[in-house]
């Protein structure tokens, strides 16, 4: 199977990486030229053009940062949309709201291509070591035609029904991560104020019923104050907004999520948008006067 891949971010890169390690005939394209040319060495096939990576693929798979990015890769002149061979499945597996993949998929559907929202969760560390949860919204013939190339990059792949049912489960898993992280700021804000070492707090509650798989990953980081990106706080605050707008599209209420988007939005007007998403308890230290210290 000959897959494109457009978008070789934090995520996108080692993604791609996996393919081409799996054995998948993979054509690359990015605006960083460096990372192209770094997957190019693994085996990959660098490409000049998005175009160029389409008229060779018959999967095409975009990383990209957001919906209106995801748009003008297919269908703004020189849109891969116009130059994909017909049957073409084109993937998309970046973060955007479900009424942008439906629009994706009518649009491809009537020029005789085929779409899948394919969301991802597990950040960076999932990406690299190639264990990331894929959830995935499209017709399941298509669904399990590209099953194999998602299994080269996640281990956790779930169909979970028509075109943009992916893109709602991302943006559901989202509201439970983003929820999850301003919890455990407050919380560790709060025990180091009340005397606890974060060592023994997280030592004491982690396999309770408060223990989460971010809980898992972020406590660590927030101890040792590492907050070098591995999801960044700029791009939970566009999933919130994106879950804003679907939320009102459908008639439903989102109080504390739509908290907790403010709360990153402090951040970004901060200028920390580009810090690990686990910086937001910046915001909670801000508003104590406090810092917790670094070791717990």
């Amino acid at each position: 199977m000959k897959v494109g891949f457009i978008g070789l971010g934090i995520m996108g890169k080692p993604m791609a990486g996996h393919l081409i390690k799996q054995g998948f005939e993979t054509y690359l394209f990015d605006l960083n030229t460096e990372a192209v040319n770094e997957l190019a060495a693994l085996g990959g096939h660098a490409c000049k053009t998005g175009q160029e990576a389409a008229e060779n693929s018959e999967v095409i798979i975009t990383m990209l940062p957001e919906g209106k990015h995801v748009f003008q890769v297919l269908f703004e002149e020189p849109g891969l949309a116009a130059v994909s061979k017909p049957g073409t499945i084109i993937v998309d597996m970046s973060s955007v709201s479900t009424e942008e993949s439906r629009l994706f998929a009518s649009k491809l559907e009537a020029l005789n291509l085929h779409f899948i929202d394919a969301p991802v969760s597990g950040g960076e560390p999932m990406a690299v070591e190639g264990r990331l949860s894929i959830m995935a919204g499209g017709e399941e013939n298509h669904f399990h035609k590209v099953l194999p190339v998602f299994e080269a990059m996640g281990e956790n792949i779930v169909h979970c029904g028509a075109s943009g049912t992916g893109s709602a489960a991302k943006l559901a898993n989202q509201i439970i991560v983003s929820g999850n992280l301003a919890a455990l700021s407050e919380a560790c804000v709060y025990a180091s104020q009340a005397g606890i070492d974060l060592n023994k707090l997280f030592e004491a509650i982690h396999g309770g019923l408060a223990g989460s798989a971010v809980m898992e990953a972020k406590m660590p980081q927030i101890i040792e104050r590492n907050f070098e990106p591995g999801g960044r706080i700029e791009t939970n605050y566009k999933d919130l907004k994106n879950i804003q707008s679907s939320a009102n599209a459908i008639g439903v209420p989102l109080p504390v999520t739509n908290l907790v988007k403010e709360i990153f939005h402090s951040e970004i007007t901060n200028g920390n948008g580009k810090r690990d998403h686990s910086y937001i308890i910046n915001f909670f230290e801000r508003m104590g006067n406090c810092q917790t210290p670094k070791g717990g």
